[in-house]
């Protein structure tokens, strides 16, 4: 058994064949389709594989991101398609690969990893923890349609610059190019909806679907609340069934605006967190702290504890699981511990951090 090891190029082939036939099965695209940007020569030195005999026994896929936030830019590491061959589960072999990915994001200089799963009692063992917020809002029935001079549109072929230009208006997100947006239009099952003035200006686009995931889940979209509403109910409509919209909770007003057609808000994680470089990830949510104003707030770490408070009131921990519901949610600091009201109020203004990763940046 050799590994953890990047694959090799010459083997890019093969391992694709591996991923698809053991998470993808019975569909007629490669899993690399659904994940150009992930599962690509490019990103070679990010994927962890062990191999027997010439045969692929486990893999996990790394993907290094720059994510912008109202707290400044941290390097995410995004984590997907951890498998194991069925014949050989039970051996340590997803845990080898993933913990080689941690290890390269490390290398990488990424601050924090985030991933999507259902095991989360493995995971926690990792380090990982349920952190993050997201908003599902299902339209049942469409609305009453309003006037909005708008022309809408069914298909990929839009240019990547104008949906760019859209999605660069969000405060939270991975830092794409268009070259980025260009592949990801590709992704199979993803239907592109667009929304357009009478001048031919794109004013919002939203994205249903993505490969086997998401059927049914507008998981990306932009544009103004006032043009990206008609556009959601032309989807629901053209659809003829219920879609769900997901969306960051501090996306306030198109959640307030759907909440007032009647749509409900479900409230839900945004996926499963570990801190990979705490010294780093403190040290830019203390400038942020201090920018908004706040300079006494205390956020270090030393010998194996982290201090947290304001001021004179000064409380610490020795768990990375707290600190990361504490700075990404879902908790309230005042769900967390019994801070004094002074450093709850300062906490709750701060945190959460509105984090957030649109779908075709999934992993």
């Amino acid at each position: 058994m050799e590994g953890p090891r990047p694959p090799f190029e010459h083997e890019l082939d093969s391992f694709v064949s591996f991923l698809s036939n053991q998470l993808r099965p019975n569909v007629q695209w490669s899993i690399a389709e659904e994940y150009p940007l992930a599962i690509d020569d490019s990103n070679l030195n990010n994927i962890r594989v062990m191999k027997s005999d010439d045969a692929f026994l486990s893999a996990a896929v790394m993907k290094p991101q720059l994510m912008k936030t109202p707290a400044g830019i941290f390097k995410m590491a995004g984590i997907g398609s951890v498998v194991t061959d069925p014949s050989h589960r039970n051996q340590g072999l997803s845990r080898q690969v993933l913990e080689d990915c941690l290890t390269a994001a490390k290398a990488h200089g990424c601050d924090f990893a985030v991933l999507w799963t259902n095991l989360y009692d493995f995971y926690r063992k990792i380090g990982f923890e349920l952190a993050g917020h997201e908003v599902a809002l299902t339209i049942e029935q469409p609305w009453a349609e309003e006037a909005h001079g708008l022309r809408f549109s069914q298909g990929n072929n839009v240019e990547a610059e104008a949906i760019l230009r859209l999605y660069s208006m969000h405060t939270s997100g991975s830092i794409r190019t268009a070259e980025d947006i260009r592949k990801y239009l590709k992704i199979p099952n993803s239907t592109v909806y667009t929304a357009w003035d009478e001048q031919g200006r794109l004013q919002a686009y939203a994205i249903e679907g993505k490969g086997m995931d998401l059927t049914g889940y507008v998981h990306e979209w932009g544009g103004g609340v006032s043009k990206l509403l008609p556009l959601l109910r032309h989807i629901r409509v053209s659809q003829n069934r219920p879609i769900t919209v997901l969306a960051p909770k501090h996306a306030a007003n198109l959640i307030r605006q759907m909440n007032a057609l009647g749509i409900p808000t479900f409230d839900g994680i945004l996926g499963m967190v570990r801190l990979l470089n705490v010294q780093n990830v403190l040290f830019k949510v203390k400038k942020y702290t201090r920018a908004l104003g706040y300079d006494d707030v205390v956020l270090e770490a030393r010998e194996g504890r982290i201090y947290l408070g304001k001021g004179e009131q000064i409380y610490s921990t020795d768990s990375e699981s707290d600190l990361i519901r504490l700075l990404f949610g879902p908790q309230k600091a005042s769900q967390l511990y019994k801070f004094d009201d002074q450093v709850k109020e300062v906490f709750e203004k701060l945190f959460p951090i509105p984090i957030w990763v649109w779908g075709w940046d999934s992993v």
